[in-house]
């Protein structure tokens, strides 16, 4: 079987990629070009959208640049940035709004010492003023054993700048520039439709720029596109880089195999999105609890009419099979009885938290009358929520309970960030936030200090947890063959059941006293 088949294991294709020969610090890759695949994908001012306003992202793979520039390579970073159309936008437009310039800028104050910004030109990249870096060339080299591979740069800048294009002459020129020990930021991929399209002569033209691709860009490896697998067709070496090789060991093992209980929370806005990964957590875990507007369509399923909420009717019944799946095997799957409303979307006008019961929501008298929205889960839903993660030793959180960039409504969401941190403060769980929103709600409430591991990827950390896809870890694999597998053994005895957990199955929400005369409650 080749190792890169899409029907292998997920968990097998994880174990080759963490193995001691697929790590880039063991590969020698002094003065070779590297093309290092990144996510510098970063929030920016949105009145100027010149400066990067979250660097989280860049500081997360600074470590493998500096990892490979001291040991002399001549590295090459290429990232995609916002959402360009280049077949509905100009060249001009789409730098106008989607350039690395702001990452460029970054990353020559931090790896220069600058605080220039990087304007100008020469050498075929917009070059940044110069200054004397080779100090700290020196002592990465140092640290990295290297001697003198990255003298290069030693001599000059270790960040030169931003190349003009990703491909092309303008590039090539970039490249062929680089001495070893120095570090150059190719413009944005996704200024080309091959990239996202997966073209195989975009992805040739990445791929002739380097001897060497590193994948370090987890948020990306569940996409199928040039920059990310299209490219490892035309690349002999091929590795994941440190970033990727930490999340599959954080994420993998303590999901695959994790301490139970293990808890799990889902929010955010679609099924369609995450039926999938529902669908296996169900599977997997002993507690599942969903929230924002995602829950909607499951309470749906169930039969509670929730008014002008949006739900999703085509996946009405996909969640009907989920939910008794869950009930057959055991899993405590949680959703909310009861949820804050509003008369808007974008502030609190004329809010209320409304318990939801089947004898109470009927399409007749929806418990959410019309013009209203759930925004939020509710206080009771929040206890419950808590009380259920606190009985858990593992706990994987993705997605917001509602609307939360809009403060009135995020109650729900800090709400589990504070379970989370208990959890892990008081409890000794071990908690991981796979990702996305939640990674900024909890930033956002300051209890991201206790948690295990805060996850760069959130569509990638769910579909890894799904056990499927996942093409751009495949792709490292390209090439490559697994030997045959022996005869099977004998059926092994199926999974247990979950265990049992310190709290009861959610008991339903107290009605109030219209509610148990099964009238709507207003």
């Amino acid at each position: 079987m080749d190792a890169d088949d899409p029907s292998r294991p997920l968990r097998d294709v994880v174990q080759d990629l963490i193995s001691p020969e697929r790590d880039v610090a063991n590969a020698d890759v002094s003065g070779k070009r590297v093309l290092l695949r990144v996510d510098f994908n970063v929030p920016v001012d949105e009145a100027t959208g010149a400066t990067v306003t979250d660097a989280s992202r860049i500081t997360a793979v600074l470590p493998t640049i500096r990892l490979l520039a001291g040991r002399g390579a001549r590295v090459i970073l290429a990232s995609h940035f916002g959402r360009p159309e280049p077949k509905k936008q100009s060249r001009a437009q789409m730098e106008a709004a989607f350039s690395l310039a702001p990452v460029a800028a970054w990353l020559e104050r931090e790896l220069n010492g600058s605080s220039s910004s990087a304007g100008g030109g020469g050498g075929g990249a917009h070059g940044c003023s110069s200054d004397d870096s080779g100090s700290e060339t020196k002592q990465n080299n140092a640290a990295n054993g290297s001697g003198g591979a990255g003298a290069g740069a030693s001599a000059g800048k270790v960040f030169v700048g931003l190349a003009a294009d990703c491909v092309g002459p303008e590039a090539e020129a970039a490249v062929a520039a680089l001495q070893p020990g120095q570090v150059l930021l190719l413009q944005n991929t996704r200024f080309h439709a091959g990239d996202g399209a997966n073209d195989p002569g975009f992805a040739g033209a990445l791929a002739a720029l380097c001897d060497v691709f590193v994948q370090d860009a987890f948020g990306v490896l569940h996409r199928d596109q040039g920059s990310v697998t299209g490219i490892t067709a035309h690349v002999a070496e091929c590795y994941p880089g440190p970033l990727v090789r930490r999340e599959l060991r954080e994420l993998a093992h303590r999901l695959f195999e994790p301490a139970r209980p293990l808890g799990v929370v889902l929010g955010g806005a679609k099924v369609a999105d995450k039926i999938g990964v529902v669908a296996a957590l169900v599977e997997m875990a002993d507690v599942v609890a969903v929230g924002g507007r995602m829950a909607f369509t499951l309470l749906a399923a169930r039969g509670v009419s929730v008014g002008s909420t949006q739900i999703e009717p085509d996946w009405l019944e996909p969640c009907r099979r989920m939910m008794a799946r869950a009930a057959e095997r055991g899993t405590q799957l949680l959703l909310p009885g009861d949820v804050l409303w509003s008369s808007s979307l974008a502030a609190p006008v004329d809010t209320g938290v409304q318990v939801l019961t089947l004898d109470c929501c009927t399409e007749e008298s929806p418990c959410i009358p019309a013009g209203r929205y759930g925004v939020d889960i509710g206080p009771a839903t929040m206890a419950a929520f808590r009380e259920a993660l606190l009985g858990c030793r593992t706990i994987f959180w993705n997605g917001p309970m509602g609307k939360f960039e809009v403060p009135e409504f995020g109650k729900g969401t800090v709400a589990v960030a504070q379970a989370m941190d208990e959890a892990s403060r008081g409890r000794g769980a071990i908690t991981i936030i796979g990702g996305g929103d939640s990674v900024a709600a909890v930033a956002a409430a300051g209890l991201d200090g206790a948690i295990t591991h805060i996850s760069t990827g959130g569509g990638a950390s769910l579909e890894l947890i799904e056990g499927k896809g996942m093409p751009g870890l495949r792709a490292l694999l390209r090439g490559r063959r697994v030997p045959a597998a022996p005869a099977p053994a004998p059926t092994p005895a199926p999974a247990p059941a979950p265990m049992p957990l310190p709290v009861p199955q959610q008991a339903p929400v107290a009605a109030p006293a219209c509610c148990a005369a099964k009238k709507c409650c207003a």
